[in-house]
């Protein structure tokens, strides 16, 4: 009896020592917070569709960018689309200035000189990063068979026409490398013209627009460059003011993890701002 009763004291002391450990993340206060479980964080998938408004063979790039999501869904497949290059220089009836100083940098980066065209979540093959519309089907069905290394969770809110919020990475994979964190915002629901093959649309609806880049072209680089499956990092989206002719209701935030250099997107995630 003796024996037993020194047994279960032993047992409870080694109980106590390994509760003192707490390798979960944990808030203020005390109380813990379970890491996300690796079984509910999907692999979501980025489209970037560089495109513009008096682009004639454009709508078809848009109608089949619609179609991936109505079939991944938009929650899973999140498309941005990128006004830059040639076709999205205001001209003749063509006054609306869909252009932003990202927009271009990332067109000028890509090599897109033929629109429309673009990239999915980032791929480079062979010294090629831009993909033909045609091409976009396959290559987001391959990439929503990639396992995910992380998911996302945005918390914005507007007030007066100025964004704020924050931003949590959960690691659900170990990962070793230099990582970078951009943070965008997209409007829907722009009515404006545009070129088609048939002639122009006067009140073409214009969807999921990139209005601008948060933290910089290239976004931020993360604080390391290791990464523990259940670690956490923790980012802030500062004060960013929108522009006069922005409507509130119809932005969304799309953040992304890329690596730093090869800039291949690992995970995405979009959510619409409430006022």
């Amino acid at each position: 009896m003796k024996k037993l009763n020194i047994l279960i004291v032993l047992m409870g002391i080694l109980l106590t020592i390994s509760c003192d450990k707490i390798d979960a993340p944990y808030t203020e206060g005390g109380g813990g917070v379970e890491p996300p479980n690796p079984e509910e964080v999907v692999k979501k998938v980025l489209l970037e569709d560089f495109t513009g408004a008096r682009c004639p063979n454009c709508t078809e790039a848009h109608d089949i960018a619609t179609g991936l999501t109505d079939f991944y869904g938009e929650d899973k497949l999140i498309v941005v689309a990128m006004h830059a290059g040639f076709f999205s220089v205001p001209l003749g009836e063509f006054e609306y200035d869909f252009r932003t100083e990202a927009a271009t940098a990332y067109n000028s980066f890509f090599g897109a000189i033929s629109y429309p065209i673009g990239t999915v979540d980032r791929l480079n093959t062979g010294g090629n990063y831009l993909l033909d519309k045609d091409a976009w089907g396959s290559i987001v069905s391959e990439q929503f068979n990639e396992e995910p290394i992380l998911g996302i969770e945005i918390n914005p809110s507007i007030d007066n026409g100025v964004i704020s919020g924050d931003i949590k990475l959960n690691f659900v994979e170990n990962y070793s490398g230099d990582l970078s964190l951009l943070i965008w915002v997209t409007e829907d629901g722009i009515v404006q013209k545009q070129q088609t093959t048939d002639g122009v649309i006067q009140e073409y609806v214009h969807n999921h627009v990139f209005r601008g880049a948060i933290n910089g072209v290239w976004g931020e680089a993360l604080s390391s460059d290791e990464f523990a499956n259940g670690s956490t990092e923790s980012i802030t989206i500062a004060d960013y003011q929108i522009g006069d002719d922005w409507v509130a209701s119809e932005l969304s935030i799309v953040a992304f993890v890329c690596e730093t250099d090869s800039k291949r997107v690992l995970q995405v995630e979009k959510i619409e701002i409430e006022e």
